[in-house]
């Protein structure tokens, strides 16, 4: 089956490295993060992304990434499987995302100094720095105040494929209860918690626990 990989805000398609070697297997840059310009709503992009695929296909949406997968699994039956990492259905939300006081503070230090903010974001997130390109200020800006804003908490019981929820329960982006919540809405999921940072991901080969 194919498989779809979209990567988290902030960082870009370069963070699935450890995945490449997969010879089915489409990375996807979001936008102002190597991808288009033309999609500033995660909306816009979900519909852009449903429109292209034709045939079975498994999402794997990570952060960010994971919203735009349950967009696009609303929109196209195509969607047979999810899997969904650090996945969040309402960011702005201390129990299933972050503390409001928290996303201000960041949003103010990204229009103060944006590469220093992105950096010490990617590090609090996976722990290290990798070796992405930091996004387009304005746009990846915008696209972050769209998916602060989003709130996928009713669109969770309408989703029908198989989901698997993969959290890390040392995850400092997104409160792991997050994970509970969303296990709980979508029928047909199953839930694996981590030892480990928003990017589980990182530290072991994932896939190999989905297709067991």
């Amino acid at each position: 089956m194919r498989k779809i990989f979209i990567h988290g805000w902030g960082f870009s398609k370069n963070i699935w490295s450890n995945y490449f070697y997969l010879d089915d297997a489409e990375f996807l840059s979001l936008p102002f993060h190597g991808g288009s310009r033309e999609y500033t709503s995660i909306e816009s992009f979900a519909d852009y992304l449903s429109k292209s695929i034709n045939q079975p296909t498994t999402l794997i949406g990570w952060s960010l990434g994971a919203s735009v997968s349950v967009l696009t699994a609303l929109k196209n039956k195509n969607v047979k499987k999810l899997i969904l990492i650090g996945f969040s259905p309402k960011f702005e939300d201390e129990k299933l995302g972050s503390p409001k006081a928290s996303i201000k503070a960041f949003m103010l230090n990204l229009k103060k100094d944006f590469e220093k903010t992105v950096r010490n974001f990617r590090v609090s997130a996976v722990e290290k720095d990798p070796l992405c390109p930091v996004p387009e200020k304005e746009g990846s800006i915008a696209l972050l105040n769209d998916f602060i804003s989003l709130d996928l908490r009713e669109a969770l019981e309408s989703v029908e494929c198989e989901t698997h929820i993969l959290h890390g329960i040392n995850d400092k982006i997104v409160n792991k209860e997050a994970a509970f919540f969303t296990n709980q809405k979508i029928k047909n999921s199953q839930l694996y918690l981590f030892d480990s940072h928003h990017a589980p991901f990182l530290d072991r080969d994932v896939l190999e626990i989905v297709y067991q």
